[in-house]
C-alpha cells in the first residue's frame, strides 16, 4: 500500500525519467500491475501519464492476449483498471478501436461475470456513443445464450436498461421473437419478463405473436407460468389467453395445475374489469361446465363400483 502511494506521487511528478523507467516495469507485470489491489492505482496513475506512443504499445500488450485480459477483466480489481483503460483511451479512436474490438472477442465470458459485465457497462455509457457499436454487435449476437446463464441473464438484463441508440431495437426483437423458448428457461424467463417491464406496445405485440398457440404449454410449467401470468396483465394480450384457454380442452387440467392454477386465478382477476366482462364470464362458464363433467363422470364411475360389488 505505501509503495503504491509512494510511485503514483512518483509519476504525479510529471518527470518523464520516472515514467520512462516505470514503463519497462509495466511493460513487464502488466496484469499484475492491473489486478493487484494496490498495483491497480499504479496502472491508472501510470496510464494517465504516457504520452501515445506508451499508451499505444500498453494497448498492444493487453488487447493482442486474450487469455489474459478476460482474467484480468473478471477480476475484481482488474475490471476496475480496465475501466479505467477505457476512459483513458476514449479520446483516442484508434485506441479505442483496439479496446473495444478486444471487448467484442470476449464479450460472451465478460457478460457471464459481475466484474466482467460491469467493464461492459462502461462502455455502454453516453460519451462512448457512436464509438461502441463493436458492443452491440457482440450482444446481438450471444443475447440469447446470455438470456438461458445464471449470472448471464442478470447481467443481460442490466444490459437491456442501459442500451442506447439503432441497436437497442434489433436486440429487444430478437428476444422478443424467442420468447416462446426462453420463456420456458429457468433463467431465460427473466428475460423476457424484463422486456414485457418496458411496457413498449411494439415488444408486447411481438411477445404476444410469439407466444400464440403455446399459452398452455406454458401454464403447466413453473418458468413459462409466471410469464403468462405476467403478460395477463396486459390489455392486448389479455383476449389472445383467455382465448387459447377457453378453446382448450386442457383447460381443467391447467385449473388444477400446481402452476396452471395461479395463470387461471390471475385470468380472472384480470377479466372482471368492466369492458372483459364477458370474457369473464365465459371463463368461469367453461370452468363450471368441465367441473360439472367431471363431477358426472366421477359419480358414473362410483356407481359401476357399487354395482360390481
Amino acid at each position: 500500500e505505501e509503495g503504491s502511494q509512494y510511485l503514483q506521487e512518483k509519476l504525479s511528478s510529471g518527470d518523464s525519467r520516472i515514467l520512462d523507467k516505470l514503463f519497462w516495469v509495466v511493460s513487464g507485470f502488466t496484469f499484475e500491475l492491473m489486478s493487484g489491489q494496490y498495483g491497480r492505482f499504479v496502472f491508472g496513475k501510470f496510464i494517465e501519464s504516457c504520452n501515445e506512443s506508451q499508451l499505444a504499445l500498453i494497448i498492444l500488450k493487453i488487447t493482442f492476449q486474450d487469455q489474459l485480459f478476460l482474467l484480468a477483466s473478471v477480476d475484481k480489481f482488474g475490471s476496475s483498471s480496465v475501466k479505467k483503460l477505457i476512459k483513458v483511451v476514449a479520446q483516442s479512436p484508434p485506441l479505442l478501436y483496439h479496446v473495444m474490438s478486444a471487448l467484442k472477442r470476449l464479450f460472451k465470458f465478460l457478460m457471464m461475470t459481475k466484474p466482467g459485465s460491469s467493464v461492459i457497462l462502461k462502455c455502454l455509457e453516453p460519451s462512448y456513443n457512436h464509438k461502441n457499436d463493436f458492443i452491440y454487435q457482440a450482444a446481438l449476437e450471444h443475447c440469447l445464450y446470455l438470456a438461458c446463464h445464471e449470472q448471464g441473464c442478470i447481467n443481460l438484463n442490466n444490459f437491456i436498461d442501459n442500451m442506447k441508440g439503432s441497436r437497442r431495437k434489433q436486440i429487444l426483437h430478437l428476444i422478443s421473437v424467442n420468447a416462446a423458448s426462453l420463456s420456458r428457461h429457468r433463467s431465460g424467463n427473466y428475460v423476457v419478463q424484463h422486456v414485457l417491464n418496458l411496457e413498449d406496445p411494439f415488444l408486447i405485440d411481438a411477445i404476444c405473436f410469439a407466444l400464440r398457440g403455446h399459452y398452455v404449454d406454458l401454464s403447466l410449467t413453473k418458468c413459462g407460468s409466471f410469464v403468462v401470468q405476467k403478460f395477463l396483465k396486459y390489455q392486448n394480450a389479455v383476449h389472445y389467453i383467455v382465448e387459447e384457454l377457453l378453446n382448450s380442452d386442457q383447460i381443467l387440467q391447467v385449473a388444477s395445475d400446481k402452476y396452471g392454477n395461479y395463470v387461471i386465478q390471475t385470468a380472472l382477476v384480470e377479466t372482471m374489469r368492466q369492458d372483459r366482462l364477458s370474457v369473464h364470464q365465459r371463463l368461469v362458464t367453461k370452468l363450471q361446465q368441465h367441473l360439472a363433467a367431471l363431477r358426472v363422470m366421477k359419480y358414473g364411475s362410483n356407481k359401476e363400483i357399487q354395482k360390481k360389488k
